[in-house]
């Protein structure tokens, strides 16, 4: 049934496509009718002669052969070529009879013709024109049993069977090309395709956002009531349980994908918004080093950042930077990215990390593809969960099956699926149990009546000044998640 919700458009334009395959056929068709006159032939008994059996095969031919048309022409007055081609002889394996058909554009003319084939073929069968001595040593007989009838409906198929014929070839077209189309598309389809390449729980499916003409990355600023948003607070619901309670330290969300172009930005930004509305305080973090992007997303630029706090040029609260989103506060690439392999050490990552969870309920980290570079695998081992996002359109099985693998080599932490850029149907889904625990809602719930500010007892940040023609209010962009200059997060 999923197949089918999936490619049920497809399945209408073949069927479609068949109906009107049908009916051109139908229409190229030259409409003609078909009359028969059917003649008896037997044997003529002889005295003192042998009884000789009609042989129907011969009668066959005869019955359309040059003299009998050219007798039928002459009294139709038509060119005997012309009229070979519309007339036709047919036997009966039981009997006798043979049945001589003519076929006109009209029902008279059909009739005529099959009257004038049939008394020519008499005439020449009964030696008409010989002399009646001859006509009495004739061994065989021939008798007019049927005349020939006026045609009430064209001849052929008629155009009501061509068109269910069209529709039932249109439908095993469509059918077979879904099932040609499924066993060779290697791209992750559905939620269900998702936890099987994954081995863990898919946990939502974000809908295409080109319905809403609006970035990815800003679907509560622009659409908050869409199925996109709700998309992401079904995500936030189902990883409730997996958040530490208030008080203890921050839980590390890290935001994956196998390839390039998924939307781990997209998904990052929105998650990382949507827990901020259950009260969850949030730092959203870059740790994309080759190809960042969330500077430009929120239009902040030449601002310490991660690099800073991991070559310890930077302290925590020097490199935090407020969002317009009330309890989201960002964290940058910073400016030292020229060698990422080298800064991403594991100790200098648990160091950096453990003073974040200090100062926030969850820290979700934007991440480079796993299957690309290192980096992603990093911080995985740092981290507590790992989201990994896949797009129906560009993600293949093998890739989320080996990211699946790299992840759980590095990772302790839980690993969950996200379905990113899923067609409407399938974007609608059963309800499912929580990941994990029961008391996620109501974590949430009780998050979202403390006030949105930073845990009680923690350390408070220092505001830092804007950097120099920087903001850090969202700036929409003209592609998904970042212009030209950056990687695209799809």
């Amino acid at each position: 049934m999923t197949v089918l919700r999936k490619h049920g458009l497809w399945l209408v334009c073949a069927t479609l496509a068949g109906v009107v395959a049908a009916w051109l056929f139908a229409r190229m068709q030259p409409v003609h009718y078909t009359s028969t006159a059917q003649v008896d032939v037997e044997s003529h008994v002889v005295p003192n002669a042998t009884l000789v059996v009609p042989n129907q095969a011969t009668e066959k031919i005869v019955a359309t052969s040059g003299v009998v048309v050219d007798h039928a022409a002459r009294t139709l007055h038509v060119n005997a070529g012309l009229l070979a081609p519309h007339l036709s002889a047919d036997v009966s394996s039981t009997s006798n009879i043979l049945s001589v058909s003519c076929s006109m554009p009209t029902a008279p003319a059909a009739q005529r013709c099959a009257s004038a084939a049939a008394a020519a073929y008499i005439a020449f069968r009964n030696l008409a024109a010989s002399p009646k001595a001859v006509r009495a040593a004739d061994p065989l007989q021939a008798t007019l049993v049927t005349p020939a009838d006026l045609p009430t409906a064209p001849a052929g198929t008629s155009k009501k069977i061509l068109l269910a014929l069209g529709v039932v070839l249109g439908l095993l077209l469509g059918v077979g090309e879904i099932f040609v189309r499924e066993a060779f598309d290697g791209r992750v389809r559905d939620r269900a395709d998702l936890e099987e390449c994954l081995g863990a729980p898919a946990v939502a499916a974000v809908p295409r956002m080109w319905r809403y003409r609006t970035n990815p990355a800003f679907v509560f600023r622009k659409a908050p009531s869409s199925r996109p948003a709700e998309a992401y607070r079904y995500l936030r619901a189902r990883l409730g349980p997996l958040l530490t309670p208030a008080g203890d330290p921050g839980t590390v969300l890290l935001v994956a994908g196998a390839q390039p172009r998924e939307g781990r930005t997209s998904v990052a930004v929105n998650l990382a918004t949507a827990l901020t509305q259950a009260g969850v305080m949030v730092l959203l973090v870059d740790a994309d080093l080759r190809h960042p992007s969330l500077g430009d997303v929120f239009g902040v630029s030449d601002a310490p950042g991660l690099t800073d706090l991991l070559m310890d040029e930077a302290s925590l609260d020097e490199v935090v930077l407020p969002t317009d989103v009330r309890g989201l506060s960002l964290v940058t690439v910073g400016g030292r990215t020229g060698c990422p392999a080298e800064l991403f050490d594991v100790q200098e990552l648990t160091r950096v990390f453990a003073d974040m969870k200090g100062v926030a309920d969850a820290i979700v980290v934007d991440s480079a593809p796993v299957l690309a570079v290192s980096d992603a695998m990093t911080v995985a081992r740092i981290s507590d969960v790992v989201v990994v996002v896949a797009d129906v359109r560009r993600t293949r099985r093998t890739s989320v099956r080996t990211a699946a693998q790299e992840i759980r080599t590095m990772s302790q932490g839980t690993i969950v699926g996200v379905l990113n850029r899923v067609p409407r149907a399938l974007s609608i889904g059963r309800a499912r149990p929580p990941v994990m625990g029961d008391g996620g809602a109501a974590l949430l719930d009780n998050r979202a009546q403390r006030h949105n500010g930073l845990k009680p007892g923690r350390p408070a940040l220092r505001a830092r000044p804007a950097p120099a023609g920087a903001g850090h209010a969202p700036t929409e962009l003209n592609n998904s998640d970042a212009p030209a200059s950056a990687r695209n997060p799809g």
